[in-house]
């Protein structure tokens, strides 16, 4: 068994296919607007949460506002910065926070390896106060690329798929959502994740973008 462990951990922290990133994503067309947040992680410094939090990679939020962890046990960073299963199957949470109520959330992963318990990734979602209102709710699954594999020792495939959370019924003021999921197993690789939140504007930019539109259509 730790022959066949050291086979596929060699394979999958040197192959070829762990890029460090999508191979397809899929990317809301609302990406950059007003009213939204993009959170995106490609290369991760921790694989457990002894070692605390992974921030994002892009640098177009503040990296605080949203955190990653793996509370799977067994796992390391590969060399390629990717979360690796190597003793067990991932669990992963990724946490964001908005300054406004959201309305949806995307989110995209890319695994290699072992695959995903794909109907079983969820949201979970808070007020973001003490005892207030949460709640949670699954998607389907987008399935936006898939390639079966040999990683050496074991079939497993790479992977990049997302799911679209609607709380625009949700009553809630939303201010915090999670992302979780788990693989089947040991021997998966997280690649990339990426987390779009779409809020409700806040009343000040909501007259800001009024008053934009009656002097449009003054100009008009």
């Amino acid at each position: 068994m730790f022959h066949l462990r050291t086979v596929v951990l060699t394979s999958l922290l040197c192959a070829g296919p762990a890029v460090g990133d999508f191979l397809v994503e899929d990317a809301p067309t609302w990406r950059g607007e007003v009213g939204t947040s993009w959170y995106h992680w490609e290369s991760f410094s921790s694989a457990s949460m002894e070692t605390g939090p992974n921030f994002p990679t892009n640098e177009q939020f503040p990296s605080g506002e949203a955190l990653l962890f793996n509370f799977g046990d067994g796992a390391v960073v590969s060399g390629d910065g990717n979360i690796y299963g190597f003793g067990g199957p991932l669990n992963i949470h990724a946490y964001a926070y908005a300054s406004a109520d959201v309305q949806q959330v995307i989110a995209n992963i890319s695994m290699h390896g072992t695959e995903l318990l794909y109907d079983q990734v969820m949201l979970v979602w808070n007020d973001g106060i003490e005892g207030g209102e949460e709640g949670f709710l699954f998607a389907d699954v987008s399935m936006n690329y898939w390639e079966e594999v040999d990683f050496g020792g074991g079939i497993g495939a790479i992977a990049n798929v997302s799911y679209t959370f609607d709380l625009s019924s949700v009553s809630a003021d939303i201010r915090e959502i999670g992302v979780m999921f788990q693989t089947a197993g040991a021997h998966s690789s997280l690649d990339a994740m990426a987390i779009d939140l779409q809020t409700v504007p806040a009343p000040g930019v909501l007259a800001v973008l009024a008053l934009a539109g009656m002097r449009g259509r003054r100009r008009r």
